[in-house]
């Protein structure tokens, strides 16, 4: 497995290419966030957070992922917490490279509510028994042990992948509202 790492350049570059011409109004500076406009039929503005998700030596069994949340400018010791302050549609995304193409990677959707506040450099995971189905299924859904939902497809997949996202956040919104739940 590899544990190529791509600049926070490079991971925008390939969420655009993935998204292609339903990109618009992108203002990409190299740092998390990038804030883009899905056009039709999403109609919708995104502030992706883009980590790369790596399974480095040591420590961990052999098929665990993990991205390392650290937002820029925040300090070892801080809490770091996803902006949501605006209207759009707040994603956590890792690009994994389990193979030797590092542009032939698998996208990872993680579930924004079970993240969002966390401490300097903490990680989550994904394994790769998890990301496996994806190049079956071109987009996979799993659920963790601590019940948050996954969405992981191939490159070539990441519309679907998103809409796939899209649907669960709005279900679980929908289920939380009608239980009269606030919050995570």
């Amino acid at each position: 497995m590899t544990s190529t790492r791509l600049t926070q350049k490079e991971l925008h570059s390939l969420f655009l290419q993935d998204i292609g011409v339903y990109a618009d109004a992108v203002m990409d500076n190299g740092r998390k966030p990038l804030r883009l406009h899905l056009k039709y039929p999403f109609n919708r503005d995104i502030k992706a957070y883009i980590f790369n998700c790596t399974a480095p030596p040591g420590g961990r069994s052999i098929d665990e992922f993990k991205v390392q949340l650290i937002l820029d400018g925040q300090k070892r010791g801080e809490r770091g917490r996803f902006d949501t302050s605006d209207i759009g549609t707040v994603l956590i995304v890792g690009y994994a490279a389990p193979f030797i193409d590092v542009l032939s990677g698998i996208w990872v959707l993680f579930e924004l509510d079970k993240h969002m506040e966390f401490a300097y450099s903490a990680n989550i995971q994904v394994y790769l028994r998890q990301m496996l189905p994806a190049l079956e299924k071109n987009v996979y859904v799993c659920q963790k042990h601590n019940k948050e939902i996954l969405v992981i497809s191939q490159r070539q997949y990441l519309l679907d992948a998103l809409i796939e996202r899209f649907n669960i956040d709005l279900a679980v919104m929908l289920e939380r509202a009608e239980h009269g739940i606030n919050g995570t």
